[in-house]
């Protein structure tokens, strides 16, 4: 059971950077017009100059004020040529400490600045993301899903555990376009905040899902469940013994959690974060979907791909049943090899193409042609794997960057036709959305959150250390991992060209060429040209919920 005021809370946070700025408003706190902006009340304000720095002053015309707004994104600095510096130096893998010595300038204006870009990469990828929001004709949308662990390191030496935290992002296959990425964490609350105000709702009398504060990990909750998790038998199984065996384990796990929605959960070797407070992750998982499919709502069809994980699944369920119903929309569980090397890869896609090559000599089909033909083939062998009775199908079209994978159809609810060529039809439809699962494009992405930010990348075996992981360069304060994060998101989708000389925004159809980083940096949205509404259109009926 999950609480449905916490996915809304957590839906509205994650969503905020779509807001349309509010626009000058009234400072008179007995003005009638106090805190009501010029985009609600055009005709009460006029300009009224600049102020000595050069920031826009407004009048109010029923209390006569006078008060100022906006003006440059860069008003109360001083030596804005290392903003892009410091831009590029966060996205290209330079450690913090090495960005400091290298540019000359202090730890407070390094993370004075990170404020500063985070912010301005949120009102950018805000703009023209809201543009998906108010679409209606995106076509058919095939997204990719999956989890990142990230460590933040310990901050004291009475408590050395580490704090684990889940990324859960969404890629558009085709594009490559990483629609959100979203940790689960909050920086803007506090666990003392919380278990003062806990008692004024009772929630210390109530389970979980029934709480007011049912979003976030209390300490003590937390301890016990990692005591529960430690307790517990995991089941054993990995894709270096074979994908079966570990989609077996997978599934096996899963029962045996007290969440089955939950994810691993917290483990006895982590900690909840010193500063702000971690989001239970189905809480963080069900409002990630919500938010994608509400961005992507004008799709005709939606197609999701993700890894085998409980709640996921159960995440899309619940954000789109009647689409599923309809067959508008279809989820995916794919599963691929992972621990392989190289020429185990090699020696995997060289069989699938002998194979591929001799179907086409002997039949005279062109490549896509035995490429369905194949699949039809292995859509007559599933096999049912785990307590539900899933039925995995065996990919016969391998690459180097998935070279042995299983597909699991979830919403096949479809009846089949009785017509002969209506089901030959439905039947190679479906061999076609079977060659189309894959989790490349957030695997990709994640790939490049580890090469690129510091504070991503893997900890380092010490054998000093009893086999322990050392995080050198990771975070401390998890805050800033969460900032980083949607920093380089931006300069994923806009800045980073392919091989094709496109970014990902710009197969999107969001850009016309690749952003250059001060036009990120030195963005000003005018709040007087609103784009469309406001952002609970992506999240439709969540404030009333929430509130």
């Amino acid at each position: 059971m999950q609480s449905n005021l916490a996915i809304a809370e957590e839906l509205l946070r994650i969503s905020a950077y779509l807001e349309p700025p509010s626009g000058p408003a009234c400072t008179n706190d007995e003005c009638e017009f106090y805190d009501v902006p010029i985009t609600k009340a055009p005709k009460n304000y006029v300009r009224f100059g600049t102020s000595t720095h050069g920031t826009p002053r407004y009048r109010c015309k029923a209390c006569k004020s006078v008060f100022a707004h906006g003006g440059k994104a860069t008003h109360r600095q001083r030596e804005t040529h290392r903003n892009r510096d410091i831009f590029e130096h966060l996205v290209n893998s330079v450690p913090l400490r090495r960005t400091i010595k290298l540019l000359g300038i202090t730890p407070g204006t390094l993370y004075r600045r990170i404020d500063f870009i985070w912010r301005q990469c949120r009102q950018f990828a805000g703009e023209r993301e809201r543009v998906l929001a108010f679409a209606d004709n995106l076509g058919k949308r095939y997204i990719t899903v999956d989890r990142q662990a990230l460590m933040v390191n310990w901050t004291t030496r009475k408590d050395r555990r580490n704090t684990l935290l889940l990324s859960c992002g969404s890629a558009d296959l085709e594009t490559g376009y990483v629609y959100g990425v979203h940790l689960n964490y909050d920086p803007d609350i506090t666990t003392d905040e919380v278990l003062a105000d806990m008692p004024r709702y009772g929630d210390d009398k109530l389970s979980q899902p029934f709480r007011r504060y049912a979003r976030v990990w209390l300490p003590q909750d937390f301890e016990d469940a990692a005591k529960r998790a430690d307790g517990r038998k995991r089941a054993e199984g990995s894709t270096a013994e074979g994908l079966e065996k570990a989609i077996e384990a997978t599934y096996a796990d899963a029962v045996g959690r007290d969440n089955i929605e939950a994810g691993d959960g917290p483990q006895p070797s982590t900690r909840v974060p010193v500063r702000g407070m971690q989001i239970h992750e189905q809480v963080s998982m069900n409002a990630h979907i919500q938010f994608v499919t509400r961005l992507l709502r004008g799709a005709e069809k939606l197609r999701f791909f993700v890894d085998q994980e409980s709640g996921l699944r159960a995440a899309i369920m619940a954000a789109v049943p009647k689409r599923v119903l309809d067959r508008t929309a279809d989820a995916y569980y794919v599963r691929v090899l992972k621990e392989a090397t190289v020429d185990t890869k090699r020696n995997l896609v060289r069989q699938a193409q002998q194979r591929l090559k001799k179907l086409q000599a002997d039949e005279g089909l062109s490549a896509r042609e035995a490429e369905i033909r194949m699949l039809r083939a292995e859509m007559e062998r599933l096999r049912t794997i785990g307590k539900w009775q899933d039925r995995w199908l065996w990919h016969p079209l391998p690459d180097m960057r998935e070279p042995e994978k299983q597909v699991c159809w979830l919403t096949d609810i479809e009846e089949p036709a009785e017509d002969p060529e209506a089901r030959e039809s439905q039947l190679n439809h479906a061999a076609r959305l079977y060659r189309k699962a894959s989790l490349r494009s957030i695997d990709r992405f994640f790939m490049q959150v580890r090469r690129g930010v510091t504070l991503a990348e893997r900890g380092i075996v010490s054998a000093s250390s009893g086999e322990r992981r050392w995080f050198g360069k990771n975070a401390y304060d998890p805050a800033i991992l969460a900032k980083m994060l949607e920093v380089f998101r931006v300069y994923f989708n806009y800045c980073e060209v392919g091989e094709d000389g496109m970014t990902p925004a710009m197969r999107m159809g969001l850009a016309r060429g690749p952003v250059a980083s001060e036009d990120i940096l030195y963005f000003v949205r005018r709040p007087e040209e609103p784009i469309g509404e406001s952002a609970e259109a992506v999240a439709p009926g969540v404030a009333a919920a929430a509130a």
